[in-house]
């Protein structure tokens, strides 16, 4: 006999063995013991989730001849010929290829005859989905009325494309994701069948990668032990899925505790080398870092759901660890994997996001009541320092060999972190010349505003949005989350509430095609500008203040003016409440 994928051998034969959907499972059976089956069921869920190896299970079941309750018994001519796919009257249609209105007919014209060796003919119609809405409306009086002797199982994978009409002639059985730990416990067993060795902490890999598919989770387990000619461990499980193995992960977690800049550089350049993603790498660090925080909360060993933490423990016992930290490196490493698909240079930012996470202050474990103590580099104090007094800690005289014993605490402040204070106050004085520039560019077209245009704009804008979208979608898709702040005569600034929206909108493709869409409607060349919602708002926060600041200023000098003309016991100020 040829060789047969696992996936295949450990199709659910039984109820009992159908793992993962226990309202699916005691549905049917009871359906199956009091006599009640309907004639079409719709079985919906994500795949890999056992919906064709059910409605193969209750083809069986209803068809067994010497069946035990709700089993079947997977020995007479009809089970045996249903499983090896040999029996004419129960058929499997992929609704891919057979999407058209002729197949359609053709199948409803065969319902009405008898079937030939078992009681009842299933049609079994795998991702019904696709089939095309004339397929759908030749289907939909058999669906409704069939005969005695047809039943109908639906599969999909996209319940929600399917018509209405055909969902209410229907039981729908909605599949869910298998959780990791009962697809770690059917691993355990094929592992033990197969006679192969592996680790407990790769089948929790493979579980997470299977994403809640347990035919997902065999496949990758089925190569797993090719790649290892039978021993799988987390390595292993790491190179045949892309990922990077949790030691590894939770070493690099460590080195980012002790801001180890070199070693979380060097362990990167590594990963690359061997071929890993950026976003690969970023969505596994993730991972850890929120078991790492569940591990933090927990006292017991089954933090994890059955997962193995004492690799966690090793890390979260360090004096550096702290929930808060570990918050932070979610919230930073998040945000860079929803921005990595727009980044040019994944690599690059993964680095930098890694960086600033190695850079923030850490919070000690501390005794109950006791205050938390920050712990930092010492390059981190001094950049805390303003910049004179860290000069003149650096430039203080040496102390004599009496006055150095005699000091209590040992100077923080050397020559070299002198040096890194100048370059972090260098890079301090660039983000506020940027920031500069910025406001005076704003400012320039502040001044510039033209209310008449800027109504115009306003009133053309859906005319403007609906001509982006005729030209690019996903311009139109950015676009869509922006406001118009101000217009000059030959400029549109916008604003946006999120840095994503806003970026993208400045990119190259995307900003020719909104401006020749805004110079269209308008009738002249215009540019777009974007920027924060916030920025906006402080920007005309800051008008406000310097107009009231003006009246104040010319209001003294009047006053001023007038008690040097007249004298001081001549001038009476009274204000207006």
């Amino acid at each position: 006999m040829s060789y047969q994928a696992l996936y295949r051998i450990w199709r659910p034969q039984t109820f009992s063995n159908l793992v993962g959907q226990p309202h699916v499972r005691q549905t049917l059976a009871n359906a199956i013991t009091s006599g009640k089956i309907a004639h079409a069921y719709l079985f919906c869920g994500p795949r890999g989730t056992g919906k064709t190896s059910a409605a193969k299970l209750f083809a069986k079941a209803v068809n067994c001849e010497r069946r035990n309750g709700a089993e079947p018994c997977n020995e007479c001519s009809a089970c045996v010929s249903i499983t090896n796919g040999s029996n004419v009257d129960v058929e499997e249609i992929d609704a891919a290829s057979n999407r058209g209105v002729d197949e359609i007919r053709e199948l409803r014209d065969k319902v009405h005859y008898a079937p030939t060796t078992v009681k009842r003919k299933v049609y079994i119609v795998d991702e019904v989905h696709m089939l095309t809405t004339e397929a759908f409306n030749a289907l939909l009086k058999t669906l409704e009325e069939p005969p005695a002797h047809v039943l109908f199982v639906l599969a999909t994978t996209e319940a929600h494309k399917i018509p209405g009409t055909i969902v209410s002639r229907c039981q729908r059985f909605d599949f869910h994701r298998i959780s990791p730990e009962t697809i770690v416990e059917r691993l355990q067993e094929v592992v033990a069948h197969q006679g192969w060795t592996c680790d407990v902490g790769a089948l929790w890999k493979l579980a997470e990668a299977a994403d809640g598919g347990m035919r997902d989770a065999l496949g990758l387990l089925e190569q797993a032990a090719a790649f290892g000619q039978g021993t799988i461990n987390e390595a292993h499980v790491a190179s045949v899925i892309g990922g990077v193995d949790t030691g590894e992960l939770l070493a690099l977690v460590s080195d980012l505790m002790d801001a180890s800049y070199l070693e979380v550089l060097n362990r990167i350049s590594s990963w690359y080398a061997g071929g890993k993603d950026a976003s690969r790498i970023a969505f596994d660090l993730l991972q850890v870092l929120r078991d790492l925080f569940i591990v933090m909360l927990s006292a017991g060993d089954d933090a994890l759901n059955g997962k193995p933490v004492a690799p966690y423990r090793f890390v979260t016992s360090k004096p550096t660890c702290s929930t808060d930290w570990l918050l932070l490196g979610v919230s930073k490493l998040g945000e860079l994997y929803t921005q990595l698909r727009y980044v040019e240079q994944p690599r690059l930012a993964l680095e930098a996001t890694l960086m600033s996470i190695a850079t923030a202050p850490k919070v000690s474990a501390v005794a109950d009541g006791a205050a938390p103590v920050v712990v930092q580099r010492k390059d981190e104090v001094t950049a805390a320092m303003p910049a004179a007094e860290a000069l003149r800690d650096v430039q203080r005289p040496p102390t004599t060999p009496d006055e150095a014993q005699n000091e209590s605490a040992p100077r923080v402040a050397t020559e070299a972190e002198a040096v890194a204070t100048k370059r972090r106050s260098r890079a301090a004085e660039q983000r506020i010349s940027a920031a500069g520039r910025k406001r005076e560019t704003l400012a320039r077209l502040y001044r510039d505003r033209h209310p008449q245009v800027e109504a115009m704009v306003h009133e053309r804008w859906p005319d403007i949005l609906h001509k982006v979208k005729q030209d690019r979608i996903q311009s139109h898709a950015w676009l869509m989350h922006g406001e118009v702040a101000m217009a000059t005569e030959f400029a549109v600034v916008l604003s946006f509430a999120s840095r994503i929206h806003r970026e993208a909108v400045m990119k190259p493709v995307d900003r020719r095609v909104i401006e020749s869409a805004v110079s269209l409607m308008m009738e002249r060349e215009m540019q777009i500008f974007a920027l924060l919602k916030e920025d906006w708002d402080e920007f005309t926060a800051s008008l406000t203040r310097v107009d009231d600041g003006s009246q104040r200023a010319e209001q003294e000098d009047i006053v001023g003016r007038a008690r040097a003309l007249f004298g001081e016991d001549k001038v009476v100020v009274e204000t207006k409440e």
